[in-house]
């Protein structure tokens, strides 16, 4: 029967996407190579500031931005209960001046796919590992860098991608499937087979993601009879 495709959306930024490791991991402990995971990118934060109270954006730049983290932080760690994954806070500074946006982290993902494809998965978990869990500053090119090495990826090559506009128009065409698909919600999923799709917004229910595809290979072997 042909592959099952679950698409990702989310940013690397997002401890919803950290916590829905396990389902996917599960759907793939049973499956396995029946299942191909795919994902695409979606800038979370465009700038701080639009998700800066009036309070936090009448401070001084940094003093401002500092306690946006700090609020931050505390939903990350109210998010560790839907799946179980630990998420460490401490000392959290994702943004700061000359470091508003989460776009880095998108095109650094867009940069693996494009100078190693069959490493980039492994580079995205690696990635919002770094974010979420050891809690580093992965909108610093420094820190991208970091796991670029830890992967073996040809730092040049990604360097390239990275900065030489190919990530830029990857992460482009990823936004415009994402916009054909009407989804504006982060992270979502797309399970798909052949003419069949499934979107499920937001993060599934325990259990949803493993149900809906238990359902697809029903009907995929139903449709070979």
């Amino acid at each position: 029967m042909e592959k099952i495709v679950i698409t990702r959306f989310s940013d690397p930024m997002m401890g919803l996407a950290w916590e829905c490791e396990p389902m996917v991991a599960a759907v793939e402990e049973r499956y396995g190579e029946l299942i191909e995971v795919r994902d695409v990118m979606g800038v979370l934060v465009r700038n701080v500031a639009d998700f800066m109270t009036p309070e936090e954006r009448a401070l001084p730049e940094a003093e401002g931005i500092e306690r946006y983290n700090t609020r931050l932080a505390q939903i990350y760690l109210s998010e560790q209960e839907i799946g179980g994954v630990p998420i460490n806070m401490e000392g959290f500074s994702l943004f700061a001046p000359g470091r508003r946006s989460s776009e880095p982290l998108c095109l650094a993902y867009e940069a693996a796919k494009l100078a190693a494809p069959e490493i980039a998965r492994t580079f995205l978990r690696l990635l919002r590992k770094a974010t979420v869990f050891e809690c580093r500053p992965t909108t610093m090119v420094d820190e991208i860098m970091r796991i670029v090495e830890l992967c073996g990826i040809d730092e040049d090559a990604f360097a390239e991608c990275f900065v030489g506009g190919a990530a830029h128009a990857a992460l482009e065409q990823d936004e415009k499937f994402r916009s054909r698909l009407g989804i504006w919600q982060l992270p979502a999923f797309l399970v798909s087979c052949g003419d069949s799709r499934i979107l499920l917004p937001g993060v599934p229910a325990p259990g949803v993601l493993l149900q809906v595809v238990d359902g697809m290979v029903r009907r995929a072997g139903n449709d070979r009879r």
